[in-house]
């Protein structure tokens, strides 16, 4: 079975289309070059009408099912990103940096 890996990065304040391809990008890399199976929250809970801990309470979700976690470029500068990153460590997470 393929691992799960999540997708973390920065989202808020980047252009939709931007945040958008540098998730489909990594879920590429992960799909094709590491063999994992990406879970990408930018395709599986972004919806306009929902605010920001909403999203971060289904992200959480998301990464609680999967087996490592993959940190986008800059994922420094994201709040979000930052407490997926310690979620994940605090867990015992592998964690894999772009």
């Amino acid at each position: 079975m393929k691992k799960k890996v999540y997708i973390s990065g920065p989202i808020t304040g980047l252009v939709h289309s931007i945040a958008f391809k540098n998730f489909s990008a990594a879920a590429s890399y992960l799909r094709n070059s590491i063999k994992a199976y990406p879970v990408n929250p930018m395709s599986e809970t972004r919806s306009c009408d929902l605010t920001w801990r909403e999203h971060m309470q289904l992200d959480i979700v998301l990464l609680m099912k999967c087996d490592c976690i993959y940190m986008l470029k800059n994922w420094e500068k994201s709040r979000g990103a930052k407490i997926e990153h310690e979620l994940a460590i605090g867990l015992d997470m592998p964690v894999i940096y772009q």
